[in-house]
């Protein structure tokens, strides 16, 4: 059902006492986010935590959660689990206020809560940053919807203060040597534009201020095979490399491969990146040759990552007798030891699948959980990913420190999606780590 801007309507009680689903389509030549605020009877933001957006992207209890933002925003609502101080819903677009564009430029924003369907174009509006798009609302005992279209000046900081929330001061920036884009203009022109789309992409999330160590691991199984000779893996480089130098100030990507050895290579750096694949350490043929490619063996690898950026010896993984012809594999410890290490690691983890040691992969991440290390893994042309599949529901740990998806052709998406979804769950991990002291406040 197509809906018009001002208009009302009470929502079935059916669709309110399931999981909502909420989906915003927008078509612009600029970048615009979705959030949602979750507000009292005084339209004012009940808590900070009931502010969902790319960088909190559900409420405390999960009643509100960002499912996606690429290439549309859909959230999940179980509006019957909203504590009842939660009056109102606001959805609202925001483009970034410090850019020239202006929602007048904006080509189109559909929103579907449901059937029912509300469309905006650039026409309604001027000069405004955002639009407050539409809001459910509790009356009578009934959740209603209601359709605004209401253009607002400033922006996302700016909506926040309007509805009473407090936005946080920005950590002061070191000075940079040289700017980064530069620095991609001099030595790898060829990545100018990954390096801008990189950084747009950082700035979104928040974390372009954010200082990192950054490690890339490749598999060199002998399924990847055709993923090297069709130059996607170099691809891959080409396209990470920009996102590792923006968060580490060594302008270098820490690197391994793995099949069922692993190795440490050399950095990915400024003077090697157009041909790392084909010339570091005789390349990617003698790589599968030198770590077994007929088998792949994550576990090797992740203890590996773990040690070098830790310093800790991962203990080893023993079977324990359940029964009389049965057993379960365990650490000796459930988590690893606290770390004096104050500086965040972001490891980027290509696999194309053929996963087979899920419970080593579920118990070293599970250890893994109280270190500065968040595992961010792509699985790329593959299939059978097992344990990677099920990181989002992976119970027992310190907190979620690993995500995972899927593309069936690094290509399928553009360069900017791919930066969007490997930046999806960091920002969420960045705060509960600094909550619980894992690491420095101004990373």
């Amino acid at each position: 059902m197509s809906l018009k801007k001002g208009q009302k309507l009470r929502l079935d009680s059916s669709a309110t006492a399931s999981e909502l689903a909420v989906h915003c389509t927008v078509q612009a030549p600029f970048h615009i986010d979705i959030s949602c605020f979750g507000l009292d009877a005084h339209d004012k933001l009940f808590d900070d935590a009931y502010m969902v957006f790319y960088n909190q992207r559900a409420s405390p209890d999960g009643e509100i959660r960002l499912v996606d933002d690429v290439p549309a925003s859909h959230f999940a609502l179980s509006l019957a689990r909203l504590p009842v101080q939660v009056s109102k819903l606001v959805f609202a677009a925001a483009i970034d206020p410090t850019h020239k564009q202006s929602m007048q430029q904006l080509q189109s924003l559909t929103l579907r809560v449901g059937e029912h369907v509300f469309s905006l174009t650039g026409a309604d509006f001027s000069g405004e940053k955002v639009i407050m798009i539409a809001e459910l609302y509790r009356k009578d005992g009934d959740w209603r919807l209601g359709l605004n279209g209401q253009g607002f000046n400033g922006g996302l900081d700016a909506l926040l203060v309007h509805f009473g929330g407090e936005v946080a001061s920005a950590a002061t920036a070191a000075p940079e040597k040289i700017s980064l884009e530069k620095r991609f203009e001099q030595k790898a022109p060829q990545l100018v534009s990954l390096a801008k789309l990189a950084g747009v992409s950082l700035a979104k999330h928040r974390l372009d201020q954010v200082r990192a160590r950054a490690a890339f691991v490749i598999d060199a199984s002998g399924s990847m095979h055709g993923q090297y000779t069709s130059g996607r893996v170099q691809e891959a480089v080409n396209r990470v490399f920009p996102l590792g130098v923006h968060f580490d100030d060594d302008e270098e990507l820490e690197t391994w491969a793995f099949a069922q050895k692993s190795k440490q290579l050399g950095n990915v750096t400024f003077d090697n990146v157009h041909d790392y694949v084909k010339r570091e350490a005789g390349g990617w043929k003698k790589w599968m040759d030198e770590l077994n490619a007929g088998y792949n063996n994550e576990p090797a690898v992740i203890r590996q990552v773990i040690s070098h950026f830790t310093g800790l010896a991962v203990p080893k993984i023993v079977s324990k007798k359940t029964g009389l012809f049965s057993s379960k594999k365990e650490l000796p410890d459930t988590f690893a030891p606290p770390v004096d290490m104050k500086t965040p690691v972001l490891v980027l983890f290509i696999s194309d699948g053929g996963v087979s040691h899920n419970d080593e992969i579920e118990l070293l991440i599970r250890w893994s959980s109280t270190l500065p290390i968040f595992w961010q893994f792509i699985g790329i042309g593959g299939s059978s990913y097992g344990a990677l599949e099920r990181l989002d529901d992976l119970a027992g740990r310190h907190i979620d420190n690993a995500n995972f998806f899927a593309l069936n052709d690094l290509r399928e998406i553009t360069e900017a999606q791919l930066y969007d979804r490997m930046m999806q769950e960091f920002p969420g991990w960045l705060k509960q780590a600094r909550s619980r002291g894992m690491i420095g406040s101004g990373a």
